[in-house]
């Protein structure tokens, strides 16, 4: 398709997922700035993309709110038509030249961007969606990144394939710096925690790994992760002789990043904190249920080490309750395992997070503290624009 010039005019990205999603969206961004460095860039995102786009130098006004309430419920539907018209109707008067509407959004996401009615708009057609300038859905399952770089490329911009950015404050790294000082080395970090109760892993086949770990070596261990995952960490800890630094629901999103990017090793579900460890340079095992890897790019590599197990089904097929694909996270304990972590040995995972450490040259570090190189960059963080 012909190449659309959208310099000197005001674009509206809008970036609607969880916060891998939303880290993988920042490579387009990036582009954008770099092809049209006089436009006016605005991006529309959930409230939990706040730390990852309030500070990114690439946009000149961050838009957030706080999804739908009731997904799932028999008030959904309506929820989101009146969602869509408000919002919609509000952002129409910011008189937006183009919408660019970024990885697999959802139906309710697509329509918002047609109320919108910016004369030029930029998406995944499945049909119906009434963009000017339409994407092509993958015909294999693509990642959030090769998505957004499809939604690019319709305008006629090519996406520049360098790293995934994230903004930190030099407070956090101070934060992180201190949080850890002393703590033996190597220093691995356990994320049990996932937005979906049947993505995480038993809490105490953690722990059965945290055992392996520390008999083997004179290893710190360290486990991070949001306030409302201190639960799984209590379950952790109550089966580990050596009590590790408990850092659940103590850090903010940058700090987070910044221990993340002290450590040694991260051992984790296919999360968040996976997308994190790539972009610091965290060595990391990760672990992988039934999901297909390519929607997240969880490949092994030299510096990942991917644990899957064997069988694979298609996706969504393991809720028994029908909620993987209508709900933005699910939080059943009995579901913990039922996305096929259940499957996995905590001593393969053990003896891959050993072998993982040997390979980097980390398996008997003695220093106390250190970083890793990564596209991390220290800024100060300024108060987020308002919304409109």
């Amino acid at each position: 398709m012909e190449s659309v010039n959208l310099d000197h005019k005001k674009i509206l990205v809008i970036s609607y997922g969880h916060l891998a999603d939303t880290m993988a969206a920042v490579p387009a961004i990036r582009s954008l700035r770099e092809a049209f460095p006089n436009s006016t860039i605005h991006v529309l995102a959930l409230d939990s993309a706040r730390p990852i786009l309030a500070p990114c130098p690439y946009i000149d006004r961050l838009i957030t709110w706080s999804d739908f309430q009731h997904k799932g419920t028999r008030l959904a539907r309506a929820e989101k038509l009146a969602r869509v018209a408000t919002l919609g109707l509000q952002l129409k008067r910011n008189r937006y030249d183009a919408t660019l509407v970024f990885h697999r959004s959802a139906g309710a996401i697509r329509r918002l961007a047609a109320v919108i009615g910016s004369p030029i708009r930029a998406g995944v057609d499945y049909g119906g969606d009434a963009y000017t300038h339409p994407a092509p859905p993958d015909p294999a399952t693509g990642s959030s990144r090769a998505e957004n770089r499809r939604v690019l490329a319709a305008l006629g911009v090519a996406e520049d394939g360098g790293p995934v950015e994230i903004w930190t404050r030099a407070s956090d790294a101070a934060m992180a710096e201190e949080m850890l000082a002393g703590q033996p080395r190597p220093l691995i970090g356990l994320h049990p925690g996932s937005d979906w109760s049947c993505q995480q892993w038993h809490p105490h086949a953690f722990a059965d790994v945290a055992r392996r770990l520390q008999a083997a070596m004179p290893a710190g261990i360290v486990i991070t992760g949001a306030a409302g995952e201190m639960d799984l960490e209590a379950e952790i800890v109550a089966g580990m002789p050596q009590p590790p630094l408990r850092a659940c629901g103590q850090t903010t999103f940058g700090q987070f990043v910044e221990v993340v990017r002290r450590l040694d090793l991260l051992i984790c579900v296919n999360s968040a904190a996976a997308a994190v460890a790539r972009t610091v340079g965290t060595p990391a095992v990760v672990l992988l249920g039934l999901e297909d890897a390519r929607y997240t790019e969880a490949f092994d590599g030299d510096r990942i080490k991917i644990i899957q197990p064997h069988r694979q089904v298609a996706g969504g097929s393991w809720c028994e309750f029908g909620r993987w694909g209508v709900l933005s996270g699910c939080n059943s304990p009995i579901c913990r395992g039922l996305g096929g972590l259940a499957a996995l040995d905590p001593q393969v995972v053990a003896q891959s997070a050993i072998e993982l450490l040997e390979k980097q040259g980390r398996g008997t570090r003695a220093q106390t503290s250190g970083t890793n190189s990564a596209p991390v960059h220290q800024v100060p963080i300024g108060p987020v624009k308002a919304n409109p």
